[in-house]
Order: C-alpha cells, then structure tokens, then sequence
C-alpha cells in the first residue's frame, strides 16, 4: 500500500452540475495547483452527449453531429455519453505516489484501481499490455490502447491525460452498457471492440455501486478522502461553479 501524500478530495457524482462537464473540469485544471489536495470526481451526463479530445474537434464537423457536443481538455478519439456510462475526472501532481509518475506510469497506476474496483464488482477485466489500431477507428472504443482496460478482450473504460507543469488531469469513461444511441451513431459493426459492465451474465451494477468500489480501492492503497465537499472552494475560480455552491457535507 502506497502513503498518499496528502488526503484527497472526492466529489461524487450527485453534486454533478446539469451541463458544462468539460468547461467544469478546464477551469479545474486550470486553478489546480501541486499544493492542492489531488481530487476525483465522478460524474454523468444528464442527455446523450458526444465529447472528444480537442485536436479531434478540429477534425471532424461538429455541426453534423447528432447530439449536443462538448470538447475535452484532454485528447482521445469521440465518446457518446448517455445513462449507459459513468465518467470521472483526475487532478493530480506528477509527483503523487499513488497515480503520478510519467505517463504511461499514471495511466497503469489509475487503470490498476479501477480493476481492483471492477474486480470486487466481479468483473475479470483486464489490462491492455499493447495499444491497438482498429482501421477506419471511428470512436474512442473502437480498440484499447495500452494500460486501458478490457473485459473479455474488449475495451470496457478508458481515460486520456493532459499535463501542465507538474499536474495532470486524467478524464476517462467508464462503460456500463453499450446503449442504442451508440449503435445509431455508428452502426453495429463498428461497436465489435467495445463492451460494457452490464453487459455480461452477471447481475448488473449501478454507477453508485462502481463510485464507492473504485472510492473504496483507492482508499485500500492509501488515498484518504476528506469527508466533507465545502473545502473544495480552495480552487478560488471553482467557487462559480453550481456544483460547488449546491454541495453539502
């Protein structure tokens, strides 16, 4: 077990702000600095909502899309968000000794945690040990990349970084089924790498069920969680922000 190198901050998804998720987490990591406590919050989207990285929104014509759209801070490939997926966010030093270290290091280190989570869910997942090219890769899901995570060889959770100095921010997905908006995106046979939690025999998990594994995993390798919301106004600029002014203990 590592000693995390101060406590951490969580907010769960029930204090998730109506819209603006990529504009919550960019002003977040924009404010986040080394001395502040690292922070994971969990949160979803209220409509379906396409988000993908921000060199992928130059590429594509965002006015073509059939759904509401927003553009991560971070990079990746599309993701179609909806009731079928939970997503988290990261903020964190490089230096941490639970989850920094140089890039492929944080990535293993957050994807191990969530396995752990996952595999007390009682799902076998896997992580991808090479990365993966689908030809004609039309979405984030189309193949894993290395240290994202798979069940029965297909891509379950996902999560792209961004780094400024000596922070990062890691946003990833976390799929619980691959809903039919998917399949009316892109069509069935562009979904064949991809899969989800509940998408298997056992009986099915809520995304509540999945926050307090992955909270708990964290917590079994050092990560100590402060147990009240109202200090996250410490980022100064995050104090605008509904989710912080709604929050209570």
């Amino acid at each position: 077990m590592v000693t995390a190198s101060r406590p951490w901050r969580l907010v769960p998804s029930s204090f998730t702000p109506a819209q603006g998720q990529m504009e919550w987490d960019r002003q977040a990591f924009r404010a986040f600095q080394e001395s502040h406590a690292p922070m994971l919050r969990f949160f979803r989207f209220q409509k379906p909502t396409f988000t993908m990285g921000r060199l992928e929104a130059r590429r594509i014509d965002l006015q073509k899309l059939p759904h509401p759209h927003e553009v991560r801070p971070t990079g990746g490939w599309t993701v179609l968000h909806g009731e079928g997926d939970l997503c988290y966010s990261l903020f964190a030093s490089t230096r941490d000794p639970l989850v920094g270290g140089d890039l492929i290091a944080s990535y293993q280190k957050i994807s191990r945690l969530l396995q752990g989570a996952f595999k007390a869910l009682g799902r076998q997942v896997e992580l991808s040990t090479e990365p993966h090219r689908a030809s004609g890769m039309t979405h984030c899901f189309s193949a894993p990349s290395k240290c994202e995570l798979t069940l029965g060889g297909k891509k379950v959770s996902g999560g792209a970084q961004a780094r400024e100095g000596n922070v990062f921010l890691q946003q990833g997905v976390i799929l619980l089924s691959v809903s039919e908006g998917w399949r009316k995106a892109y069509g069935s046979g562009a979904l064949e790498a991809m899969t989800g939690l509940n998408d298997g025999p056992q009986a099915p998990v809520e995304a509540g069920q999945i926050e307090a594994a992955v909270e708990k995993a964290f917590q079994q390798a050092g990560a100590e969680f402060e147990k009240s919301l109202t200090t996250l106004g410490s980022l100064g600029k995050l104090e605008a922000f509904p989710i912080l002014s709604e929050a209570k203990p």
